[in-house]
């Protein structure tokens, strides 16, 4: 295929040469020399296409990727949820959102790929890939074409535990679960300290006047309560992201 395109590059150069041997000849010798003429018109048109569309497709030119990779924050964080949104873009490719020094960026979609990995700090890779013609004879050999061209973005965001991928409309709905369990905690750890009060007191009289023993009890069951509730809306959560990203 090299050596291909390299022939068309050859014979697209002889084809100016011979029309430029038959515009000499007929301004020295005003003569019409049409073989030249016609050789050199059909060389020229269509190795020039033939240039052309392998120039397209980064023809003599080698990958030179730039990447940039830089600490990044969530765009939302709810409770101890840090999380990075997302939307559809162009293509129907995601578009993440986080915030670097506390300004909020996003990913483009157009000609771009994002791929989300687990690491222990959370960073944004950015790979810009270009085409160059990285030597003086590939840049002749293109006769005046593009030598650097540029190609596809990709973005790779790490991401901590802790740490989630949501869609943006869905960060009301987690907000509204984190609001709903703590109300839920306060009618929890009212019925559960009626209960256990009621049952200390049928075993033990003397509890109703123990204030000392009501308060620890108490104090238990509060953070009982707010623990094991904590720990279920963790699990409740991340099942909800997992279910979200399936839909996507």
């Amino acid at each position: 295929m090299f050596l291909r395109r390299k022939l068309m590059i050859v014979l697209f150069v002889l084809g100016i040469v011979l029309l430029a041997y038959a515009a000499i000849q007929g301004v020295v010798h005003h003569q019409v020399r049409w073989v030249p003429i016609t050789i050199g018109l059909l060389l020229t048109i269509f190795m020039g296409l033939g240039v052309q569309r392998a120039q397209q497709r980064h023809f003599l030119m080698a990958e030179v990727p730039f990447s940039k990779t830089q600490k990044i924050q969530p765009a939302v964080t709810i409770d101890s949820f840090n999380l990075i949104t997302t939307e559809k873009g162009s293509n129907g490719r995601l578009r993440y959102t986080y915030r670097t020094n506390d300004k909020t960026y996003q990913t483009l979609t157009q000609q771009a790929k994002t791929k989300v990995v687990a690491g222990q700090k959370p960073t944004l890779k950015t790979t810009v890939m270009t085409y160059q013609a990285n030597s003086t004879w590939r840049r002749f050999l293109l006769l005046g074409q593009k030598t650097v061209e540029k190609g596809d973005t990709t973005y790779k965001l790490t991401l901590p535990e802790g740490w989630y991928v949501v869609p943006k409309d869905k960060v009301d709905d987690l907000q509204k679960m984190v609001q709903d369990n703590e109300s839920d905690i306060s009618d929890k750890v009212r019925d559960e300290i009626n209960k256990q009060v009621a049952k200390k007191v049928k075993a033990d009289k003397d509890f109703v006047d123990d204030e000392d023993g009501q308060n620890k009890l108490k104090d238990d069951i509060v953070k009982k309560v707010t623990s094991d509730s904590q720990k279920q809306l963790k699990v409740d959560i991340v099942n909800q992201i997992s279910k979200w990203q399936k839909e996507q």
